[in-house]
């Protein structure tokens, strides 16, 4: 009896059909979930990113569809306080996304996101314009991807897209549970639009 035969004859015993459709099961669950399979294959990862840029262009950067993208692209671990983060871990995070912003404006930075890929900070501001946070003006028109009053992605370079926009009350509350807005939390959100910066590595 050679190898091959061996092979099969295995296959048909119970102990080899249970190995067969555990690694079927296995491979499914793999491939079938974002958060795995954008981990460990980078075309599933790139597009991803392809997906989110282009509903970007399509809607405008929407809170739902942002969250989903940061939270599938590169799965990591959230920094969440209500009272701010704390100033190191701020500082920290700033260093990583590497885009600079007028913290004037800033009433409350409320949550950090750190994984392999994806780096960002989530913060709340009365402001309303996207201009009056950021300088976008000293942004190259070839490096931008999509461009709004209330949204921006561009390519820094060709390992690195940054995402920038300022949304209403109404789309953090819809995108995110980290406040619990029955229970008093709306009295920190109420008057402030959700301002968030995010850097993204893409080899």
């Amino acid at each position: 009896m050679n190898k091959i035969q061996k092979f099969l004859l295995f296959l048909k015993s119970d102990f080899g059909l249970f190995l067969v459709l555990l690694a079927v099961i296995i491979a499914t669950f793999v491939l079938l979930s974002p958060k795995i399979s954008n981990s460990l294959f980078s075309p599933k990862r790139q597009a991803t990113l392809s997906e989110f840029i282009n509903n970007s262009k399509a809607n405008g950067i929407r809170g739902q569809d942002y969250w989903k993208f940061r939270e599938f692209y590169s799965p990591g671990y959230f920094n969440f306080s209500k009272t701010g983060i704390d100033k190191n871990l701020l500082n920290a995070a700033k260093e990583k996304i590497g885009i600079e912003y007028n913290e004037k404006h800033i009433d409350l930075a409320f949550l950090v996101f750190n994984s392999p890929s994806t780096n960002s900070i989530d913060m709340l501001t009365k402001q309303n314009k996207l201009d009056s946070l950021v300088d976008v003006s000293r942004l190259r028109k070839e490096n931008i991807i999509y461009k709004s009053t209330t949204g921006l992605i561009y390519k820094e370079n060709a390992n690195n897209i940054k995402i920038i926009f300022l949304l209403n009350n109404s789309e953090m509350k819809k995108a995110n549970g980290f406040f619990n807005y029955s229970e008093g939390d709306d009295k920190i959100t109420n008057g402030e639009n959700w301002f968030n910066i995010t850097s993204v590595d893409i080899k």
